[in-house]
This record gives structure tokens, sequence and C-alpha cells, in this order.
């Protein structure tokens, strides 16, 4: 059965103004006490001081979780490869732009916001009658190349408002890709279990052999006074000399 303080309420909410949107911002959910803001707004007598630019210029944002974006991140290949981890200490490394700055070549956006998911939906407009946001994530990877990895619905219902967000870049275009994985450092380098019995280190490859149906290498270190045909070749692993990468052939001879 249909309550006439529901006809009234839909009534008043009808006219899009001023007071109606200052009212969804103070208020979660219709209600007698939201309709009733409206009319006295509308009145004269409450928000009187009271601009919608203020309520968007007092939403603060808080820093993403990146942990729990990680399943948003791992659609991309490059963040995949990288691990969770890396990704974490990258995406911490990035910064804040606005919307409006790179909308034109921001991919991966849906801005349509009355058709996302009403669930999202309705986590949006509780964080934004808060006043505090998680920051959409972004990343770069170049100048005019950025897309939309997480908050979709957060941006969407932003521009909506009529505010410009704040997105968080996580920033790949000055990375090169040996980067993206974690560099050797010496004490990982020597530790390396590498090559046959206790060595240790990287392997020579053009000293590796089949022994038992499994590569044998000496370690690329040479022992005093130890000589070999070739000059070391070196790689991490016995398995990485599989690929000669772009010489003909392993090493040279002396």
């Amino acid at each position: 059965m249909i309550k006439l303080g529901d006809i009234l309420n839909e009534i008043i909410e009808e006219k899009d103004d001023r007071c109606l949107r200052i009212a969804r911002r103070k208020y979660d959910k219709p209600s007698a006490y939201r309709s009733g803001a409206i009319v006295r707004c509308r009145q004269g007598k409450i928000w009187k001081g009271l601009k919608e630019e203020d309520l968007k210029d007092s939403i603060s944002y808080t820093k993403p979780n990146f942990e729990y974006e990680w399943e948003e991140a791992i659609r991309y290949p490059e963040f995949k490869k990288m691990g969770k981890e890396k990704w974490i200490n990258l995406a911490n490394q990035g910064h804040t732009v606005r919307y409006s700055d790179i909308k034109r070549v921001l991919g991966n956006v849906d801005l349509d916001f009355d058709n996302l998911e009403d669930a999202k939906k309705a986590r949006f407009q509780k964080a934004f009658n808060s006043g505090v946001i998680e920051h959409p994530i972004a990343v770069k990877f170049k100048d005019n190349d950025y897309d939309l990895v997480a908050g979709n619905t957060r941006v969407a219902g932003l521009v909506a408002q009529g505010v410009d967000p704040e997105i968080w870049i996580v920033d790949l275009s000055n990375l090169q890709e040996t980067f993206l994985f974690e560099k050797e450092s010496l004490h990982k380098w020597f530790s390396r279990q590498g090559g046959s019995g206790g060595s240790r280190g990287w392997v020579d490859c053009n000293t590796c052999r089949e022994v038992d149906g499994k590569t044998k290498c000496k370690s690329c270190g040479r022992q005093k006074g130890e000589k070999r045909a070739k000059y070391p070749s070196c790689r991490p692993t016995p398995s990485a000399c599989k690929d000669p990468g772009k010489g003909k052939k392993w090493g040279k001879t002396k």
C-alpha cells in the first residue's frame, strides 16, 4: 500500500535544485527528514550561506588500498608479471592528478553512473555523503596514454555530482622492463646457487654440459690460476643459457 507521506516525498524531490542536491549530500537515503530539510531550505530557513561549491571542495581523499586493488591490477600484464609485492611498492610511490587534466587520454572509463551496479552506487553515495572518498587508481603508460585501473564508480559518481575527481597515478612511463623486476644486489648475486656443486653466483654458459638429464655449469667466476677455453659468458642460471641473446654464439675465443 502506497503511503501518502511517500507520495509527498517524491513530489518534493522531483525538482532538482540546489536544496535537493545539498540534502542528498547530507542525508544518505530518502526520508521524511530529508524532505523536510529540502522544504525548509527552499523556504530560506536553513543552509542560506551554504553553497554547493563548498560541499564539493570539502571532499577529502584517502590513499587507495593497494593490497585490495591487486585483484584489479592483475588485469594488466605489466603488474601481473611484477607480482603483488612490487605492485604495492610501486603504487605507493604514485601521485595524484585531477581527472580534467587527463580525461582526454584516460581509457577504461564509463561515466554513465545511472547504469552502473546498484551496490557500487550505494557505496559511493554513502562515501560521498560522508565527504571522504578513496582515490581511484589509474596507470600511466605514456604522457598521452592512461588507463583507469580501479574506482570507475567513484569517478563517474563524482563527475555526475559536478566534482573534478582526484586520481592516484601509478607511473610506468619511466620504468625500463628490467626495473619492474628486482635488480640484482651483490649479496643476491653471490648467494645465488648457480654453478654445480657448492659453487655460487652466476654460471658460465660456455662450460655447460648435460649430466644425468640435468644441465651442469661451472660458476662464472674462475678460481685462481684456472684457465678456460673461452672467456666466460655469464647468465643467472643454467636454464638462462638456452637463450644466447643478441650474439650468435656464447663468449669469445682467446
